[in-house]
């Protein structure tokens, strides 16, 4: 059994072709997707998805990038949040200082206020990082002091240094089909590195296609190519990298009676 951790269903063309990627999932043993939204609509959109299909969960969030449009919508959020029980997470949040598309400061605010809206629902945080490694790691420290906060860091390409510091602070590592790429060499050794019961697998799909279907639109039944090429790195069975991986993903985002 494998669980996509992190796909976006209300992107196309998941969304139009829904009920094909469901199938499609279930044909190909994906017994459980994670939607995550990006803004105040997709969050709406996503509880929708979630509260139709059985094996579909959903995050509430407003992506980084999105902060700086998005955030006067917060209390928007914080009232949809209480919608749904299918809702398991908050983001993807987090720092993108990558050309700065939304104000660094109001980046720092909204993740502050993610943080604080999960800690009263009691649920995980899914996090975005892209060139604000420092900010972030100061950020989820602070906050993992304060508070019992989880921390999933998703789609991580940074370095082993920084994988290090995240580890220590007990946050859970996601790798996407970037560890396919061929110049990908690094992220793999930080692969080699996580421990796998502090690791989970994600498509971030419709992007990020795995080899061999780099630059197509991609979908939640290619995470088993991560779990392949994970498997390969951690030189065990495929199988163990999706019963390891599922159980993260359950004992992470669900009480044990609830999945």
């Amino acid at each position: 059994m494998f669980i996509d951790s992190h796909c976006h269903l209300t992107y196309e063309p998941l969304l139009s072709n829904i009920d094909d990627v469901i199938i499609n999932c279930k044909i190909n043993d994906i017994v459980k997707l994670l939607t995550i939204s990006t803004d105040l609509q997709t969050s709406k959109e996503s509880i929708v998805i979630a509260d139709k299909y059985d094996q579909v969960f959903c995050t509430i969030g407003m992506h980084p990038n999105s902060s700086e449009k998005e955030f006067s919508k917060f209390n928007n959020l914080k009232v949809i949040s209480k919608q749904s029980k299918k809702i398991v997470g908050i983001g993807e949040t987090g720092l993108d200082y990558y050309k700065f598309k939304s104000n660094k400061n109001i980046q720092i605010d909204a993740f502050l206020k993610h943080i604080d809206l999960a800690d009263q629902l009691k649920i995980p945080v899914i996090v975005h990082n892209r060139d604000a490694d420092d900010d972030l790691i100061n950020i989820i420290s602070d906050n993992v002091r304060k508070k019992s906060i989880n921390f999933l860091i998703h789609c991580f390409t940074g370095s082993l240094e920084m994988v290090k510091k995240l580890l220590d602070l007990n946050c859970f590592i996601s790798f996407s089909g970037i560890v396919t790429f061929k110049k990908s060499d690094d992220l793999r050794n930080v692969v080699k590195y996580v421990p796998i019961d502090r690791m989970m697998i994600e498509t971030d799909s419709p992007f990020l296609s795995p080899e061999p279907f780099r630059g197509k639109s991609n979908n939640p039944s290619r995470v088993k190519y991560v779990a392949k090429t994970i498997a390969e790195l951690k030189q065990i069975s495929i199988n163990d990298i999706a019963n390891k991986t599922t159980y993260n993903f359950n004992n992470f985002f669900f009480k044990k009676n609830e999945y």
